[in-house]
This record gives structure tokens, C-alpha cells and sequence, in this order.
């Protein structure tokens, strides 16, 4: 009968999308200029300056260009375009004929398909910038309305480096006068990001607006955003985190993993997260239950501090002493490099031999060494990145020496816990290997 294991984590499994643009070459007996565009340190566009007025399905005019900064180096022909979005995009040719900083005017051709706020990147000589255009209702039968942001709070995550999402909107307040069609916008960007919507009142009086975030917030820190929009203006704050930091063994509320033993898909344990927690000497952890088919039980209580995981555990009925013996012990450290170490306490209590019947009193702690860190390890058909693979020795002392009883081999993912974890005797013959086939992290 096997074990039930206690420590599950998983890995990241990141999928790398490559996007490819394209991108046109001018010919002809010209020399092509060489130079960059101006960015600000979030990538945006510096001092690029948007013109004219966008309506939903409405044909880009002559007013509808974007002003951008090039820095030229070599004098010569150009081409600067950006991608399509929504239905349209701008593009500008032409010749350099004097270096230094120049403004370039790229026209606006196609439709806005939709109301919204779109981000374009413009391409010049290898360089990249982005700028923000915010697309309106049709103008006629504009609202009249005033906004309030007391006590609003923009729903969804703010990481740095990392992509607004639909989940990033912000919800406010507001009084109608007079109904019809409403824009609203926190343009320009502040941290990368912009808050924008529109749609239509059709009663007067106490209604609700929700605007759509876009961008990539640049820094960490609390940033304040004006509503424009109306006949008043407000503000909010939204609060941008550093990354986030990387967890080998996720404790979320709802999180579960499946695995198999010995490929048996017919042996198999669920083990999840509940979403109570429990707190021991001074300690809070989370509660993991598991099922494997024939009855549900308590799993653990686990935490985590900094670069450490620990584990509440009942030691004495998980190596198969006479006594239960609690106590808590670490059986993760994601922050030591391959080679690195560290031993649980030691504890003490008696063992019958289920073959002899003899009852011995023993010593016992476990070992432990990482054995590779941040390496890619493939479980069944799926490949994980940033793995930790640790060794976990069981000792017992005889005499003045430790002696090897068991081992685990573990191997933990970043963000996703536990992938394998295989069992030796002290023989190093494999006992059982326990693989995930399931998981999800929430």
C-alpha cells in the first residue's frame, strides 16, 4: 500500500506565443535613412500626438493622423507603419533629408470596426513604439451626465511587465440628465495604462459606468487616474505590484492536483485546496484534503515564508511510528542553488516490526539537497519549465551515524506544485513513482 505524500507542488507551464509582423520594403535606387523611434521607458511613443476624431464605423478623414518623433542618423528614404488594429492603421513614406530629431505624420486609412480604447505599434529601422487611440460612439444624442469615483477600485491584478486582461476594469458612478450615447476615458496613459469605454444611457437618474483597462503598467506603486468624460472629472488610484513572486507550491483556495501511480491510471489521489484555514502556535496554514477513491480525509496544513514550505504534519503516522508525533518541518527551499542543503529536527518514537512483532525505540530526520534548480523536466506529455528537483533522504540514527532508510526523489514547478515524486528503499529500488496528470491553480 502506498504512502499518501503530503507535498504536491507543480511547475510553471509558460507558452511563448511569437507574434510576427509585417513588415513592407520600399525599392528603388534610394538610400534607406537609418534611425530609431523616440520611446519613453514604457515603450510608448514619445511626444506622439494623436489627431482628428474616431467613430465606430465611421471612414478615416484627412484629420486622422498621428504625429511621432524619429531620431535620424542617415539621412535617406523611409517607411514607418503600424499594425492594423480594429479595422485600421496609419502609415507614413518619404525622404529624410537632414538628421537629428524629426516629426513624422502618419496617416490614418480603414474604419474602426469598434468602440474602445486600441493600442498600435509603429515600426521604423528595427524600433518599436506604442500609442493609444481612443474610438467613440457616433457622434449625435450625447449624453449629459456627471461621474463620481468615491470609493472605486479597479478590479482585476496590476503586475509589472505584464498585459492588462478583460478582468482589468474599474466601475464607477454616475447621474444622468439626459440620456443617450457616452465616452469616457483616463487618456493619456499614466504607468502604461489607460481606463476607456462607451455605450449608451437609456434612463435618467443614478446609473453605471465600467471602463476597460489597456496597457502594460511600467512600475510599481499607487498611480492617480482622471476621469474625462461629462460634465465633471474625478479621480482614482490603481496600485501596481513588483512581479510576482515565484511559488513552487501553491496554496490557493480551490487548487487541485490528480496523479497516477506506476502509470496506473485506475491507482490514482486527488488532492485540493479547501478554502478554511488553520492556525497553529501563532502560525496560519492552508488546508489540503485528498481522495483517493475509497475515502476523503485531511491531507495537511501547509505555509509558506519568503523562500520556505513548511508543513504541520503528523511525522509519526507518515514514516509508520507507533505514536502519532506532530511538529512542523520544511520541506522546500526554492531559493538555494543546486547543491544546497538542510536537515529536519530530529524526533524520536517507538516502531514495531510488522514481520517480528519487536518494538524498538528510533531516531530518525530527514535530508535534504537540491539536486538541479530552474531546469525543464517533461512529465507524461507535457514539458514544464523552472523545476526544482529535490532529494529527500530519511535517516536513522544507529550509533553516531545516520543511516539511509528511504528517499524521495520530488520534483516541484514554478506556480503549479508538485509534478513527480518517486519513492526508493534503502536499496535504491524504485518503490513507486507518483506523477500528476491533472492540475489547476487558481
Amino acid at each position: 500500500m502506498k504512502t499518501l505524500l503530503k507535498f504536491t507542488p507543480l511547475v510553471l507551464f509558460v507558452i511563448l506565443i511569437s507574434c510576427q509582423k509585417e513588415t513592407s520594403f520600399e525599392k528603388g535606387n534610394s538610400t534607406a535613412s537609418v534611425g530609431s523611434l523616440a520611446t519613453d521607458a514604457s515603450g510608448n511613443c514619445l511626444g506622439a500626438v494623436v489627431s482628428g476624431t474616431y467613430n465606430k464605423d465611421t471612414t478615416l478623414k484627412a484629420s486622422n493622423y498621428v504625429d511621432v518623433t524619429v531620431q535620424v542618423d542617415t539621412a535617406g528614404t523611409y517607411t514607418i507603419t503600424t499594425d492594423t488594429v480594429n479595422g485600421y492603421y496609419f502609415k507614413a513614406s518619404g525622404t529624410f533629408t537632414a538628421t537629428g530629431a524629426q516629426t513624422v505624420r502618419l496617416a490614418g486609412s480603414g474604419k474602426p470596426l469598434a468602440t474602445g480604447s486600441n493600442i498600435f505599434t509603429v515600426t521604423y529601422n528595427g524600433t518599436v513604439c506604442d500609442f493609444t487611440v481612443l474610438v467613440t460612439a457616433p457622434a449625435g444624442g450625447s449624453a449629459a451626465f456627471t461621474i463620481a469615483c468615491t470609493g472605486a477600485t479597479p478590479a482585476g491584478t496590476y503586475v509589472v511587465g505584464t498585459a492588462l486582461t478583460a478582468g482589468n476594469t474599474i466601475t464607477l458612478n454616475v447621474n444622468v440628465t439626459t440620456v443617450g450615447s457616452w465616452s469616457v476615458t483616463t487618456a493619456p496613459a499614466v504607468n502604461g495604462l489607460i481606463f476607456s469605454g462607451t455605450g449608451t444611457f437609456a434612463t435618467t437618474g443614478t446609473n453605471t459606468i465600467t471602463l476597460n483597462g489597456s496597457g502594460t503598467p511600467a512600475a510599481a506603486g499607487t498611480f492617480t487616474y482622471t476621469v474625462t468624460g461629462g460634465t465633471a472629472t474625478c479621480t482614482f488610484q490603481c496600485t501596481a505590484t513588483a512581479v510576482a513572486i515565484p511559488d513552487y507550491f501553491p496554496r490557493t483556495a480551490n487548487s487541485n492536483w490528480s496523479y497516477q501511480f506506476d502509470g496506473d491510471p485506475n491507482d490514482s489521489l486527488l488532492i485540493y485546496v479547501i478554502s478554511p484555514t488553520k492556525t497553529i502556535n501563532g502560525n496560519t496554514y492552508n488546508i489540503f484534503f485528498y481522495n483517493d477513491g475509497q475515502s476523503v480525509d485531511s491531507f495537511g496544513y501547509y505555509r509558506r515564508v519568503g523562500g520556505d514550505y513548511f508543513e504541520w504534519i503528523n511525522m509519526g503516522a507518515y514514516v509508520g511510528l507507533d505514536n502519532d508525533l506532530w511538529m512542523e518541518w520544511t520541506f522546500l527551499k526554492d531559493n538555494l542553488t543546486a547543491g544546497g542543503t538542510w536537515t529536519s529536527a530530529q524526533f524520536s518514537g517507538p516502531f514495531t516490526d510488522p514481520n517480528t512483532g519487536t518494538t524498538v525505540n528510533v531516531t530518525l530526520r530527514w535530508e535534504f539537497t537540491i539536486t538541479q534548480q530552474n531546469v525543464n523536466f517533461t512529465v507524461g506529455s507535457t514539458n514544464y519549465t523552472n523545476v526544482i528537483q529535490v532529494k529527500q533522504e530519511l535517516k536513522q540514527q544507529v550509533g553516531t551515524s545516520w543511516v539511509l532508510a528511504a528517499w524521495f526523489d520530488s520534483y516541484y514547478a514554478r506556480d503549479k506544485g508538485l509534478i513527480k515524486q518517486d519513492l526508493y528503499d534503502d536499496s535504491n529500488t524504485l518503490v513507486y513513482a507518483q506523477d500528476v496528470r491533472r492540475l489547476v491553480v487558481y
